[in-house]
């Protein structure tokens, strides 16, 4: 038979009603209790030992500040019930392994508790301390009986064989393997309880992003990482008495609490002093970790739910971009809520939703001035916005790296370019390479060959009409797992460019081991380089570069007739450029395509070319 307790007393529920509210007296207590689906293997280890020592009801019950949290019961229904005054309470404050009261109606301390003093009228009581490796488990299992007794020595002895197999499964399933915290469900789930239950009260929502985390297990092996992320975690507890701290898994931790407004920031830097100390990593060997804190704000109750006020603070730690040595903490503001938004609805407008707008491939003609041709076109992303109209690319693309979601965004865009190559392909056209420019994150990525083939396969373009962009700047991040990733990349027939030369380090070296076939040099060495002394020095010096690998040049950014006459004279003749044309759209460069196709009889004047492509 199974009871649940509503207002002072304890009335019958049918089999599988679902409980809505819980009152204690006449005090709401609790609302739905776990977000995520009830554990049968809790659930069956809970019945064997109801069964195995006879009793009623049982449960397993789980302390959390104030209250406790059944996340397994047999004979009432879910709850979440007070901690004052209960028996796993009184348990764990006697710090006994096994607490056992033979009838509860004669004892104080248990005279009140609304399963004892109300119908069915609950007496014995037996349960045993459920405690993890760390401090952050602690409950009981425990079972109740309505006549007054005590459990032989076989069913005491099955009751805590049963308790050690049930605080395995609940660190599995509730708790951070390495530090025992609260793992990201647990801690949502009480975040959550808090907004509901605290109305008025103001509750800051933490990230805690570690930076530099990933090479202290690089370099002192996984052990002392994860000896790192413990002690780490102790400091969290140790800032802020109270707290709802969880380990979210690697370099993250969460925490929410609630503090005074003329506290916070206070309490703010008690957190980047406790978080900044150095750890010993080996004897005598210290090292510092620093953090991206990021905080969201809110009264309770709000009708953000807790999952997106977690993400909101995720969004303010990453929007964090300049570390000085120290923990720094940012605040999600009007700016990050604009930023979150069109994080979202970018990702919908990738996924084809249309009341997003859509992505669409706007391309820059690039020409060889010395033979009159049309040599390549550069695709560049562009949004159309319901709201904003025509969105660029300096809007979206960061928010798109700084969210997981650049490779899905440059995949997209290469769908887009592969299609329109088809289109033209099937209308007779003669399409020269297209270029992208794809993100390292992408480059790298594990599936990124697979959907390369899948849109070539589909497409039916061949690999040698796409060329891929390569920052001059990504040469010399993990240069060899790079250069592997563009060698494959060029045997499916892809050229390769090294996009923006000189505006970084320039590094040959990396260059000597790089297969690419054309070197763009940046804008700012074309744009003015007829009238600038020390561009023109620049620029020579790329060019003998270009010259050395045997690899095409093509100028980006021009602009000016006087530039364009001053690499004529000296042998540059490929160019890209405002000049000749702005990024158009594909219907327009169709129309280019044709018109260039039908005046190839000879080759064209720059007057001729600048008004094919107008």
């Amino acid at each position: 038979m199974i009871y649940r307790l509503v207002r002072g007393r304890a009335r019958r529920v049918r089999p599988g009603a679902r409980k809505e509210v819980l009152f204690v007296g006449d005090e709401e207590v609790g609302h739905d209790v776990l977000t995520d689906p009830a554990d049968p293997k809790l659930d069956y280890i809970t019945r064997l030992a109801v069964q195995a020592t006879g009793a009623d009801i049982g449960g397993i019950s789980l302390m959390f500040q104030s209250q406790i949290w059944l996340p397994s019961r047999i004979g009432i229904q879910d709850c979440i019930l007070p901690r004052t005054g209960s028996f796993c309470h009184s348990a764990l404050e006697e710090g006994v392994d096994w607490f056992e009261i033979d009838d509860a109606s004669r004892d104080v301390r248990f005279a009140d508790n609304p399963l004892v003093s109300q119908a069915p009228h609950y007496r014995h009581y037996a349960g045993v301390a459920l405690k993890g490796e760390s401090e952050h488990l602690l409950g009981t299992l425990w079972v109740m009986s309505r006549t007054p007794r005590r459990l032989d020595v076989a069913q005491a002895a099955q009751l805590r064989l049963m308790a050690r197999i049930v605080v395995d499964m609940l660190e599995l399933r509730y708790c951070d393997a390495v530090t025992g915290m609260f793992n990201r469900a647990v801690f949502l789930h009480h975040l959550q309880r808090m907004l509901d239950e605290r109305p008025g009260a103001t509750l800051s929502v933490g990230m805690v992003d570690l930076i530099g985390f990933r090479q202290v297990n690089d370099l002192f092996r996984r052990e002392t990482g994860d000896r790192i992320l413990r002690l780490m975690g102790k400091r969290l507890e140790d800032w802020a008495d109270g707290a709802l701290l969880g380990h979210l898994g690697a370099d993250q931790f969460a925490f929410a609490l609630v503090s005074p407004p003329h506290e916070h920031d206070a309490c703010m830097r008690r957190l980047c002093a406790a978080i900044d100390q150095p750890f010993e990593v080996e004897q005598d060997c210290m090292h510092t970790l620093n953090a991206r804190i990021g905080i969201r704000r809110q009264q309770a109750p709000c009708e953000e739910s807790a999952g997106g006020l977690l993400d909101a603070a995720d969004i303010a730690a990453t929007a964090i971009r300049q570390q000085q040595g120290v923990s720094v903490v940012h605040e999600y503001d009007a700016a990050l809520m604009a930023r979150a938004r069109l994080r979202y609805e970018l990702r919908e407008a990738i996924r084809g939703a249309p009341r997003f707008g859509r992505l669409e491939v706007h391309y820059q003609p690039q020409v060889d001035v010395a033979h009159g041709r049309l040599i390549g076109l550069e695709a560049l992303v562009r949004w159309r916005h319901p709201a904003y109209g025509m969105v660029g690319p300096g809007m979206f693309v960061p928010q798109a790296e700084s969210s997981g979601r650049i490779f899905e965004l440059d995949i997209h865009v290469l769908e887009l370019v592969c299609r329109d190559l088809m289109d033209w392909r099937a209308r007779g056209l003669s399409v020269p390479p297209v270029a992208l420019n794809f993100s390292r994150a992408s480059l790298m990525h594990s599936q990124v060959f697979a959907r390369l083939a899948e849109v070539l396969e589909a497409t039916g373009v061949p690999g040698d009409l796409l060329e891929f962009e390569v920052t001059e700047s990504q040469l010399l991040d993990s240069p060899t797992l790079l250069h592997q990733r563009i060698s494959a990349l060029r045997a499916l027939g892809v050229r390769v460019a090294v996009d923006d030369f000189g505006t970084g380090y320039s590094n040959l070296d990396a260059l000597t081991s790089f297969p690419f076939d054309r070197l763009k040099a940046d804008r700012r060495f074309v744009h003015g380089v007829a009238s600038d002394a020390r561009t023109a020095g620049v620029f020579a010096l790329i060019q003998g570069i270009a010259a050395v690998f045997d690899a095409e040049l093509l100028c980006e950014g021009l602009e000016d007739e006087a530039d364009l006459s001053w690499l004529a004279e000296r042998g540059v003749h490929c160019v890209q450029g405002w000049y000749f044309s702005r990024a158009q759209p594909a219907p327009a460069i169709e129309q280019v395509l044709r018109r260039f196709q039908e005046a190839q009889a000879a080759p064209l004047s720059v007057p001729e070319m600048r008004a094919l492509l107008a």
